[in-house]
């Protein structure tokens, strides 16, 4: 049987969450499947792994180092592992689910 992950489940997740941001579905391996949901600002810190994000809602600007690009649902985003990146100016809808991946210090 395969397990089903849905934004209902997910959103689920992130109000359960410690932080009521981010929420965890799946883990396999190195691989986490995730649900972000920040609310206002987006606070977060360079991560050990690569990263994907898959923007579910919402648009806003993504910064990845030096460079702020504009994002909109349906785009994915790949951080490599270490990068500084955060979603800023978002709207209140923005959510994207979160795949983290492969070693620690990325591919």
């Amino acid at each position: 049987m395969t397990d089903r992950y849905t934004v209902e489940k997910a959103l689920d997740l992130v109000a359960r969450s410690d932080d009521e941001a981010y929420g965890v579905l799946l883990e396999h391996g190195t691989l986490e499947l995730g649900y972000y949901k920040p609310d206002g600002i987006d606070p977060q810190q360079p991560h050990t792994q690569d990263e994907i994000y898959i923007v579910q809602s919402g648009s806003g600007l993504f910064v990845l180092g030096d460079e702020r690009k504009p994002f909109e649902a349906g785009e994915a985003l790949f951080v490599p592992a270490g990068a500084v990146h955060r979603f800023e100016d978002f709207t209140e809808d923005f959510s994207t689910w979160v795949i983290f991946y492969g070693p620690d210090g990325g591919e």
